[in-house]
Formats: C-alpha cells, sequence, structure tokens
C-alpha cells in the first residue's frame, strides 16, 4: 500500500511541476533592409541599441547594443529571447543604424523600432528615404 501512494503522490508532483512551467516564446527582431526600389540590400550593417531609464528626466547606460550584417535576402536578425525577463512588462524600443558601403557612396538611416516580448518583430527599412 506504502509504494502505490509514493508512486501516486510522485505521479501527481510531477505533473503538478510541469503544468505549472510555462515555456518562453523566443524573442526576435528581423530588420529588412530595401533600396527604393524594393530590392533587398545584402551587406548592410544594422545596430540595434537601447538605453535604460533611470528616471522620468535621465536616461541610463546603453543595455542593448547588437550589430548584424544583412543576409542576400536583405534581412539581419536579433536574438533577444535571453534578455527578456519572463512578467515584464513590454521588451524594448530601439534605436536603428543602418549603414551601407557602396562602391561610389555611403548610405545612412536612422530610425526606432519596437520589439515585442516572446514573438518575432519584422520591421523594413528603405534606404534613400528618410524613414
Amino acid at each position: 500500500m506504502k509504494n502505490r501512494l509514493a508512486v501516486l503522490f510522485t505521479i501527481c508532483l510531477i505533473a503538478f511541476t510541469n503544468s505549472g512551467c510555462e515555456k518562453e516564446e523566443d524573442t526576435i527582431a528581423q530588420v529588412r533592409v530595401v533600396t527604393l526600389a524594393g530590392v533587398a540590400v545584402a551587406g548592410a550593417e544594422v545596430r540595434l541599441f537601447g538605453q535604460g531609464t533611470v528616471d522620468q528626466s535621465q536616461v541610463g547606460d546603453i543595455r542593448i547594443d547588437e550589430t548584424q550584417y544583412t543576409l542576400s535576402n536583405g534581412i539581419a536578425e536579433f536574438d533577444f529571447t535571453d534578455l527578456y525577463v519572463p512578467g515584464q512588462s513590454g521588451f524594448a524600443v530601439l534605436n536603428v543604424e543602418i549603414t551601407k558601403e557602396f562602391p561610389d557612396s555611403t548610405s545612412y538611416l536612422e530610425g526606432t523600432f519596437k520589439i515585442e516580448e516572446e514573438k518575432t518583430n519584422s520591421k523594413t527599412f528603405v534606404l534613400g528615404s528618410s524613414d
């Protein structure tokens, strides 16, 4: 009888432990860079960065500062899963700087990107525009 109770207790404990764990989804940011004609830009440097806030009037240190280069499809992907803390409200609004060196010129673009937690976020930036 004791063995049956021990087995039943163990099964209940495992079931309770597993049901209480919610799997965290990935927090991904995909930046797509295209030309005015809509052509994907490969090899563009994409920097995502953001500062923490100390209070309403004071900006803190840079907390996120990541750089990637776009692939042939014009997309640079950033994985922020490890930076998201479950239970926090929102993730971040990050500054974006995109630089592309061409043989005869350099293109530069700034913008912002709101990253929502536990999902794949995508935003397209157009080089040659004031987006």
